[in-house]
């Protein structure tokens, strides 16, 4: 009897631990009245709520699983197992469990709300938006859905639909966590820098000057090239938090914009020491060494980058472009046939893989690449500007010169497109050898990027 009394103080110790953060503490608590008692499902929810803020994601599906084992019609265990499924990216499990939600309870409006979620991580935009739909038809003024769907309509590029969705959320609940910081994030990406702007100040005023608002905020400034207030923020946020990584590489960014290399080489191995794992860091550092004219030693952080990001499109791109500022254009193009390779549909790689072919005098190649971009881009006035050129080098004028006609159409103020147009009318006539190999010369440094 005893053990039993042991247990019940054990939980309530547990739940005090827990409203004072110590989770480690409130879960070994709770691990220990199991023991005694192992059938009480609300003790075993507990856990998995505990380990939800240890963020300890897999161990928490383990506990609501333990819970749905002894009530199997626990209709919030498994809302709360889909979620951290979505978490762990187990998409599929976790919309079955969803699914038995609403077979028990149509009505359980967090099924669709947290569906809203795993259809967006599994980029089903438009079963994401139906989620929406049907959770509003429950709880019209649901502000997690909002925001939600305004996580949505970010990755699918809308930022205007997702500054509008996460209003509604503070229009629902002025004191919504994130939602001004992810307004500000948006207007960013429309480079509405004034708004965006307000509205970090108002997520910093709520959220207490919070480190990483402070170093996103930092970004922005920099961005916006106000620097001296960028590296007043940066330097505030590294006071509230010493072992900031994240603030050094933002303060190596600003010394970048601002020419001074060595300070940024410094910011950049510092952030490296206090994480070795920061994303892109080994780039950041490369790409001081070549400001610096050190191109060699620049070479060793860009190939451990080039192993770091041979997943990630968007990394090898300007990975790629370093390499070619370092002088290794053989590098340079092998991250970009990776991030062809990665996203086969992205024009602008596609693009700057064919400008590579065309460096190397591979034309085939490079015209094959063109031809593929301007199936998905049909007017870009870079590719039309490129195909012009490169039927002109193989001796094809009746082509190049309807490349350059429609590179002219798409882009009529761009000089160099004006440069070559006046190259391929004058050598259709007959002018004079000098004017013609002038002409020539000018060509050779045409090439778009």
């Amino acid at each position: 009897m005893s053990e039993w009394i042991d247990a019940e103080t054990r939980v309530r110790r547990a739940h005090r631990l827990y409203e004072q953060g110590r989770w480690v503490e409130a879960a070994a608590e709770l691990r220990a009245a199991i023991d005694v008692n192992p059938v009480n499902p609300s003790w075993h929810f507990n856990l998995g709520v505990t380990f939800e803020a240890m963020e300890d994601y897999a161990r928490a599906c383990a506990a609501f699983q333990e819970v749905i084992k002894r009530d199997p019609r626990d209709i919030e265990a498994m809302n709360c197992l889909g979620v951290n499924m979505t978490r762990l990216g187990q998409y599929s499990e976790a919309l079955k469990q969803f699914e038995r939600v609403v077979k028990i309870s149509p009505r359980y409006e967090p099924a669709y709300c947290n569906r809203i979620v795993t259809y967006t991580q599994m980029e089903d935009y438009e079963n994401a938006e139906l989620m929406f739909y049907l959770a509003r038809q429950i709880k019209p003024a649901c502000p997690l859905c909002y925001y939600n769907i305004g996580h949505t309509m970010y990755l699918r590029e809308e930022y205007e639909r997702a500054i509008d969705c996460w209003k509604q959320t503070l229009k629902l609940d002025p004191e919504h966590p994130d939602a001004n910081l992810r307004i500000a994030e948006s207007y960013w990406e429309i480079e509405d820098y004034p708004k965006s702007q307000q509205h970090y100040l108002i997520e910093l005023s709520m959220s207490n000057e919070d480190s990483e608002v402070l170093v996103d905020y930092g970004e922005l400034l920099t961005d916006m090239e106000e620097y001296d207030e960028a590296q007043r923020v940066l330097n505030k946020a590294i006071e509230k938090n010493p072992d900031s990584a994240m603030a050094h590489c933002c303060l190596g960014e600003l010394a970048i914009e601002q020419h001074r290399f060595e300070v940024a080489l410094q910011e950049f191995k510092l952030a490296y020491e206090l994480d070795k794992d920061l994303p892109t860091i080994q780039m950041c550092i490369g790409e001081a060494l070549i400001e610096m004219n050190r191109p060699k030693e620049a070479m060793k952080y860009l190939l451990i980058e080039l192993k770091h990001a041979v997943d990630e499109s968007d990394m090898l791109i300007p990975l790629a472009d370093l390499f070619q500022r370092a002088g290794r254009p053989y590098e340079g193009h092998i991250a970009l046939s990776r991030a062809a390779e990665l996203s086969p549909k992205d024009w602008e790689n596609l693009h700057e893989l064919a400008v590579s072919y065309f460096k190397m005098n591979k034309f085939t190649e490079g015209i094959n690449l063109c031809r593929r971009v301007l199936k998905l881009h049909p007017d870009y006035p870079p590719t039309l500007y490129n195909l012009a050129l490169a039927y002109h080098k193989l001796d094809m004028p009746h082509r190049a010169r309807r490349y350059a006609s429609r590179a002219l159409t798409a882009d009529p103020k761009e000089p160099r497109i004006h440069a070559l147009c006046k190259y391929l009318g004058l050598w259709n006539l007959k002018t004079t050898v000098k004017d013609w190999l002038r002409s020539r010369k000018k060509t050779r440094k045409l090439l778009l990027k």
